[in-house]
């Protein structure tokens, strides 16, 4: 069995690489490059392209999208003053063309890389849960402390029956924006609101600020929410994952 994998998945004018640097280590990376305009590829040693850390938790949301168990997954990944969105999901309820996206790069995958795709993390995630949730290994990175890193994760019903999860880190800054909205629907750890322009989003409890009524579904209502949640959801409403 090998001890760490890598995989390139190229097109003509960008690529996706998998790469796991040990079975022991609970994490894998994804780096995200494009060809620059004099015909090379971005090199990702040299600062170049965009990488995430993905948690074991985090592959496993991607692997129920490429599972077809659920629409997409989105999170939002905070290193230091940046933030990365990491969006995986299906191009359309054909569910045919997988969306891969980190930060504003994107690359789209057809059969056989989806399948070759959830092979490879099936298999990288058996390692893991074997080799990196049991004795003890040491890194040479500096180790993050649990304060510094939170996850909200909701999983909400597409149009096609799908689930959507949704992970966030929510332990960033905390500015706060007042907005006025319609409470829509609440589940345990979240509201789905409307604004006064008809869009509709899905706002973790954890970033309202203010006392609001959760039984008044009829009228606006003042929130106090996290100034990136807002931005965040209304920049989404108008990209295109193309």
């Amino acid at each position: 069995m090998a001890d760490f994998h890598a995989k390139s998945f190229f097109g003509q004018k960008s690529g996706i690489i998998v790469n796991s640097p040990a079975k022991n280590v609970p994490y894998i990376f994804l780096q995200s490059i494009k060809r620059k305009n004099d015909g090379n590829w971005e090199k990702p040693s040299q600062g170049e392209g965009r990488s995430v850390k993905i948690s074991i938790e985090e592959i496993i949301c991607i692997l129920e999208v490429l599972r077809r168990r659920s629409a997409n997954w989105r999170g939002y990944h905070v290193f230091k003053e940046y933030k990365t969105e990491i969006y995986v999901g299906w191009e359309s309820e054909a569910r045919e063309v997988l969306i891969i996206k980190i930060g504003d790069y994107k690359k789209k995958l057809r059969f056989p890389n989806t399948n070759f795709l959830a092979l490879l993390l099936e298999h990288i995630l058996k390692e893991k849960i074997e080799f990196a949730t049991s004795g003890s290994f040491e890194s040479k990175s500096k180790k993050v402390r649990e304060m510094d890193y939170g996850v909200f994760t909701e999983h909400i019903t597409a149009r096609d029956g799908l689930q959507v999860i949704e992970t966030t880190e929510y332990n960033v800054d905390k500015e706060p924006m007042e907005i006025n909205a319609k409470i829509k629907i609440e589940s345990p750890k979240a509201l789905l609101i409307t604004l006064d322009t008809g869009n509709e989003f899905w706002v973790p409890k954890s970033t309202i600020h203010n006392k609001y009524e959760h039984e008044n579904k009829e009228s606006f209502q003042k929130l106090i929410i996290d100034k990136w949640i807002i931005e965040k959801n209304i920049i989404g409403l108008f990209e295109s994952y193309e």
